[in-house]
């Protein structure tokens, strides 16, 4: 048993009583909307044209919102309607990133991500959803898709429909009859940003000039049809603001040095490195711990319900990457604990198995990052197979770098077998940053929304924060400074201090470009 909806282009005037209509029945706040209406215009005034379309859940057979929730706050029924219950929502946003169809949204009144749930409270009653009922022209048809007696089986049947996004494989159940195609394409219509119909221009996300060279829809320049002279524009939408931000750019960081200092004595000790010493017993799992804390802390603030975080470990939804990751942390911080109570007893067999265990699990508290921003669909950027290979090199790198910074920089005692090892891991991790870079830059994205979104990290809004942040300062700056060092020798061991310094300014800034990049896409 299905539920869907089709929503008859044809037939809608874009008169927004859909809209008021489940604001009234949800009590759904100013600002946000479970469904709005967006409206597009093409042509050349007087000879102009407007197309509408209505915006909401499409109640996805394999719903991604669903997988991605670590709480369980977001389930499908057994009919088919994606649901959701506030009571277990911490406000991560992460089902946002999930959705391609921007359809959640943050309550500003209680802080937890609420969307169009089909009126699961008059369908239960045999009603039907408010916005079919209010509807004037009758342009929104809803039930059971796989009841052939219901006139929305018989237009699946019958009539040749659209969807939005089909290549994302959410097996959508909203279906749009005698839709304009760019209307219901994200990148179909360029936006002015002049704020549109009844609204004045407001600072976002949408208002930054995020328009490929060959325009939003694909088509290169020039190749315009004579009757379509300018691309259609978008006069009337709802703002979906990014997300995340820097606490989420500003975890990559801090995750990536408390794993890759792990990651780092494990190879030291490979190294030759003995297990006397303070930097060894208690200094190392001090910096591991206190950026782990950091971590936690960056993470728990960015919660729209932070007084519910324990839900991630107390209710967590085992397909979600964001409990699976909070798991990994969790063994991860016990066994820095461990390090550091064997460290301080003295125990030194104990503790060379221990900084063993901890800089494997180390390995996963920095990669599990790519399978959770692979879990957020909505956003084809993080797609990318590179990203493990990425979070991994970074905490190397991350991890070198506070190493050598520790030893060359500030002069920590017995550092200097640290030291060279620091830098060589700092080398490799550079190395390895620059090839996946290359790796990337030559890769073809499958997507528009992907391409368009790399677009902006390359060569548009953020090109200078991933070239010259990311690249010179985080990569050729450091490897130059590396090289140096091992040139010099110890004496030069402010050299590799700055290196380690820069290799993280430029990291934090590389991947600051690479998440707000690919939010910069509009899904709707």
């Amino acid at each position: 048993m299905q539920y869907g909806f089709v929503i008859d282009q044809t037939a809608c005037i874009g008169c927004h009583a859909c809209t008021v209509a489940c604001k009234t029945e949800h009590d759904v706040p100013l600002g946000v909307n479970r469904t709005w209406v967006k409206y597009i215009e093409s042509g050349t005034w007087p000879d102009t044209t407007r197309a509408f379309s209505v915006m909401r859940c499409n109640h996805c057979a394999d719903a991604p919102c669903v997988t991605i929730c670590p709480t369980g706050a977001l389930f499908t029924r057994p009919d088919g309607i994606v649901d959701f219950d506030t009571s277990l929502c911490i406000g991560c946003k992460s089902c946002m990133q999930a959705c391609p169809y921007d359809a959640l949204y943050i309550d500003p009144q209680d802080n937890t991500a609420q969307k169009c749930n089909y009126c699961v409270h008059r369908v239960e009653v045999g009603l039907e959803p408010a916005c079919v009922v209010v509807c004037p022209e009758g342009a929104i048809i809803s039930g059971l898709v796989d009841d052939p007696s219901t006139p929305i089986s018989h237009l699946l049947a019958t009539e040749q429909l659209l969807q939005r996004s089909p290549e994302q494989g959410t097996r959508p159940n909203l279906w749009y009859r005698g839709a304009d195609p760019d209307a219901i394409n994200p990148l179909g219509a360029t936006d002015s940003g002049d704020g549109g119909l009844w609204k004045d221009p407001a600072p976002s996300f949408m208002t930054v000039d995020l328009t490929p060279p060959q325009g939003r829809s694909g088509r290169r320049a020039g190749s315009v049809p004579e009757d379509r002279p300018s691309p259609p524009r978008v006069v009337y939408n709802a703002d979906h603001p990014r997300p995340w931000g820097w606490r989420v750019s500003s975890y990559f960081l801090t995750k990536g040095i408390s794993a890759g200092v792990a990651m780092v004595m494990a190879i030291a000790l490979a190294a030759g490195l003995g297990t006397e010493g303070s930097l060894i017993r208690w200094i190392a799992p001090l910096i591991a711990g206190f950026f782990l804390f950091v971590t936690g802390v960056l993470l728990v603030a960015d919660l729209k319900r932070p007084d519910r975080f324990v839900y991630v470990l107390l209710k967590g939804n085992p397909r979600s990457w964001l409990v699976r990751g909070a798991w990994i942390l969790t063994a991860y911080g016990g066994l820095i604990g461990l390090w550091l109570l064997f460290g301080l007893l003295g125990n030194d067999p104990a503790l060379a198995v221990v900084i063993w265990v901890t800089g494997v699990v180390g390995i996963g508290a920095a990669g599990y990052t790519a399978f959770l921003f692979g879990q957020a669909e909505g956003r084809d950027l993080w797609q990318s197979p590179t990203l493990l290979w990425h979070t991994l090199a970074g905490a190397l790198t991350a991890g070198a770098g506070t190493m050598a910074l520790l030893t060359g920089g500030l002069g920590i005692e017995n550092g200097e077998t640290i030291e060279r090892t620091s830098t060589w891991c700092l080398i490799a991790g550079l190395v390895a940053l620059g090839i996946i870079s290359a790796l990337e830059l030559r890769s073809k994205h499958p997507t528009e929304n992907g391409r368009a979104a790399f677009h902006h990290l390359t060569r548009g809004a953020w090109a200078r924060e991933w070239w010259w942040g990311g690249h010179l300062l985080g990569v050729l700056i450091p490897l130059g400074l590396a090289t140096a060092y091992l040139i010099g020798g110890s004496e030069s061991g402010l050299l590799i201090g700055a290196g380690g310094a820069a290799a993280m300014i430029g990291l934090w800034l590389a991947d600051d470009a690479f998440v707000r990049a690919g939010q910069s896409v509009p899904l709707s």
